[in-house]
């Protein structure tokens, strides 16, 4: 018998290591790619991106910093980016290894080609029905009140510039070659300017609405002067989008949302995908404006399938929308259920793209919290904590949620280059000076510039140099004044201040003041106005009714609570003619035997201004409104004054109220007024009455009447309306060779009604009307100037209309007057028709 041997022989043995060998071999070729995905022209982190190996299933999408992770065995010869507006990027992956491939993706228009219709209701029309009926339970905003952590940071580059119709790079080629970053090759390179991190506290309030900002930690690395405190309260306060309102604020303008319940009407909605985010399955819209002149976003939400709450977006608004400066704007948010179901962002990041400058701002938020506070805990909207700027980097490392990258510390390391090149110190400066009209010198500054030469008919040329002293001197005390010289009149004039805070929480400060000046009859104070412009236009032109003063002034103000703020100015002022052009004399004494040209007030002034939803910034010594609504802004004045006190000559009681307010109309542009009503109710000479405030200078300034000549008209009891309508882009951008110049249209209307009692106020006459304190004809013989004066049947008015944004910066309008054309006592005949320019910065 034969026995049959059933062990393995070595040709099994053979076969089994060739069926394993396939996996042995997959194992050893796992592939490992890692990397990053950046906006080329900005460098910002592209989240959402798809990554994925053409041709087949396999892929991922970046996180909210832009990275990515692929761990395969399967994989293409190249990896492929792709993001909705941007240009798609492939490179070569090599099999086997772990390696990093950074993607740099520039912009490109956004196309519909991916779109796919189908029969029936479009199911993103579904879906966001559903969105709209549960915006009320996911909306942050039902709640009472939070508090949360978050951590800013905010960067700023300068872009190097192009010669025109070249690829070639135009100016600062050694700076930008030595100093530039570039991210990945590709990038446009660009000079880092500013970097900042904050980590702070916020706290918020439904009603009445109120926000507060704690600073716990702050640094900046700045070629300008800026404050990290500053700039995170204006980017945390402009950025803070909450989609589910109606309207999104951004640079001044109305957007639609699109989770806006009239979204519809301004949006098409396609549904693109479904997919899982952080265990939530969700819907991915992309959201596309009807019409392209519509202030509407362009780009993707993602909506949960449970609750249909906005877990994610990214959105964007183009060059199709007329900002100024501004070519691209770019947001995105990702959100997470908090208290009571609600949602809010805990990652936002915002980037403002121009031509030559872009600013880029990330915000996380954590340990989010529904404790309640007392109403005045948010009395101080921004508080810095002790020591907040000089943290050092081991306490950073365990404020920040994450740490810095190394795009972060190229720019770091490139700021601080930068500050020790002295002709980028000496720019940085003029760009500080440009912006705040003061040149600064360390602890104080030099300024400002726009009134150091003006010119009249009095002094001639005139010169003027005036300082300020900023915190570095001291962070109580302020210092500030000028000095000034006439050609013609050979006097020297002058005038010093001092400030001393007593408490910058509530913004409590005494001032004393004294002055000896001219100034024009009709033209605003400087004290009131704190306007340059206002007064380097009221020094050019006209007739030049200046009068000679010499003041001293002392005020009190401080907020009585949250965006009421109380001053009180007392004020001791002398003051007599000074012009050839200005003759005017009045009668002293009850007997009407003493005629004189000086007089001498002596007043109390207690003002009161009401912003309700104004947020304040405060740039050092000085703290200015910004509004990120359509609240009015309240104001009531009372003023009495004192006879014999420093020699003054009248008693007297004056009042009066005001209103104003800014109006977005979306699309349509802006509207915004100013109404204002007055009454002196004691007999005084014209001067110290209404003297409606003219122009008659070559530039045009706002809230004054520019087609009125100084000193025209006068009233004891007026009401004055200005009206502004700014039209943006909504009939210029639809004219095709117009709309590239980026034109906005403007139109204004200036209207007054007052009235003037003759009999106490006007001129006296023995026989007509002996109360009267005027005199009609000087003791010399000459003739006092004449003014006008207006009732309820006979108002003034001008209009104008024009164009804004010329060169970015410069406004021209042409003016008419349309009543009170009849000529004057001599014939002379007003003006009714001219151009003025201003200049402005807007968005």
């Amino acid at each position: 018998m034969f026995a049959i041997n059933t062990k393995p022989k070595l040709p099994v043995r053979i076969l089994l290591v060739f069926i394993l060998l396939p996996g042995l071999c997959s194992v050893a070729q796992t592939t490992i790619i890692k990397g990053k995905v950046v906006d080329a022209s900005t460098f910002e982190p592209l989240a959402y991106a798809n990554v994925f190996f053409k041709g087949t299933q396999l892929g991922t999408t970046t996180d909210f910093e832009g990275n990515f992770a692929i761990v395969s065995d399967q994989i293409g010869d190249s990896l492929t980016v792709s993001l909705l507006g941007y240009e798609q990027t492939s490179k070569a992956v090599q099999r086997g290894s772990e390696q990093i491939l950074n993607y740099s993706l520039y912009p490109s228009s956004l196309s519909l080609s991916e779109v796919i219709i189908t029969p029936g209701e479009n199911p993103a029309h579904i879906i966001m029905r559903k969105v709209w009926a549960n915006s009320a339970a996911n909306n942050i905003d039902k709640l009472a009140q939070y508090s949360v952590d978050a951590y800013t940071k905010t960067s700023v580059y300068l872009r190097q510039l192009r010669k025109e119709g070249s690829s070639e790079k135009a100016g600062g080629s050694g700076v930008f070659a030595r100093h530039a970053i570039l991210p990945e090759e590709g990038s446009d390179a660009a000079l880092p300017v500013y970097m900042s991190e904050t980590s702070s506290r916020n706290y918020y309030l439904r009603s009445p609405e109120r926000e507060k900002v704690l600073v716990e930690a702050s640094n900046t690395n700045s070629l300008i002067d800026a404050d990290a405190a500053i700039v995170t309260q204006l980017i945390q306060k402009s950025s803070k989008f909450n989609f589910y309102e109606n309207n999104i604020r951004l640079l001044e303008r109305n957007f639609v949302s699109p989770l806006s319940s009239s979204g519809l009407f301004y949006y098409k909605y396609y549904l693109n995908d479904s997919l899982y985010i952080d265990d939530n399955y969700c819907y991915e819209l992309r959201v596309i404006p009807r019409r392209s002149e519509d202030l509407a976003f362009n780009g993707t939400i993602w909506i949960t399938a449970s609750g249909f709450a906005l877990k994610r977006l990214m959105l964007e608004v183009g060059a199709n929308v007329n900002f100024n400066f501004v070519d691209r704007i770019r947001i995105m948010q990702d959100l997470e259920a908090v208290g009571d179901g609600a949602w809010m962002p805990v990652k936002s990041r915002f980037m403002a793209d121009a031509v030559n400058i872009f600013v880029s701002s990330y915000v996380e938020y954590s340990n989010f919290d529904s404790k309640d506070y007392p109403l005045g805990f948010y009395d101080r909207e921004l508080e810095v904590s002790e020591g907040a700027g000089e943290k050092d980097e081991k306490e950073w490392e365990k404020l920040r949620p994450r740490q810095l990258d190394s795009h972060d510390l190229a720019t770091l390391k490139g700021i601080e280059e930068l500050q020790e090149i002295g002709s980028v110190k000496f720019l940085s400066s003029l760009v500080n000076m440009s912006i705040k009209a003061y040149y600064n010198f360390g602890d104080f500054e030099l300024g400002p510039w726009l009134l150091l030469y003006n010119h009249n008919k009095v002094e001639g040329h005139r010169f003027r140099l005036g300082f300020r002293t900023n915190p570095g001197f001291s962070q109580k005390w302020i210092a500030s004044g000028y000095l000034a010289y006439g050609t013609d009149d050979e006097k020297l004039k002058y005038e010093a201040n001092i400030e001393r805070f007593l408490s910058r929480e509530n913004w409590t400060k005494l001032g004393l003041q004294y002055r000896d000046d001219v100034e024009r009859l009709g033209a605003k104070d400087e004290f009131y106005s704190k306007s340059s412009f206002s007064s380097f236009a009221s020094s050019f032109g006209g007739t030049d009714k200046l009068i000679s003063t010499r003041l001293l002034r002392g005020w009190f103000e401080t907020d009585v609570f949250r965006g009421f703020t109380q001053k009180i100015v007392f004020l001791n002022k002398w003051q007599t003619p000074a012009s050839p052009d200005l003759h005017f004399a009045y009668f002293r004494d009850r007997e009407r035997t003493s005629p004189t040209s000086d007089l001498t007030i002596s007043e109390l002034n207690f003002t009161s201004v009401y912003q309700p939803k104004a947020t304040f910034i405060i740039d050092k010594n000085n703290r200015f409104p910004v509004s990120f609504n359509n609240a009015p802004t309240f104001s009531a004045s009372y003023t009495y004054g004192f006879k014999g006190l420093l020699n003054s000559d009248f008693e007297y009681h004056k009042a009066s109220v005001g209103v104003e307010q800014n109006i977005l109309l979306g699309s349509l542009g802006s509207l915004s007024y100013n109404l204002s009503m007055k009454k002196v109710f004691s007999p005084l000479p014209y001067p110290l009455l209404n003297v409606f405030h003219a122009n008659e200078s070559w530039f045009r300034t706002s809230n004054t009447f520019n087609m009125m000549s100084y000193g025209e008209y006068v009233a004891d009891q007026s009401a004055e309306l200005f009206i502004t309508f700014r039209q943006d882009g909504f009939i210029l951008d639809k004219i095709p060779l117009i709309k590239k110049l980026n034109w906005r249209s403007v139109a204004t209307a200036a209207l007054a009604y007052g009235s003037f009692d003759e009999k106490k106020n006007g001129y006296y006459d023995a026989e007509s009307n002996k109360q009267g304190i005027l005199l009609r004809v000087l003791p010399g013989g000459t003739p006092s100037t004449a003014f006008k004066t207006l009732d309820a049947d006979s108002p003034y008015l001008e209009v104008s209309y024009g164009i804004e944004n010329i060169f970015r910066f410069f406004r021209i309008e042409a003016f008419h007057r349309l009543t009170q054309l009849q000529p004057d006592a001599e014939g002379n005949k007003p003006r009714t028709t001219a151009i003025k320019l201003s200049a402005q910065f807007r968005f």
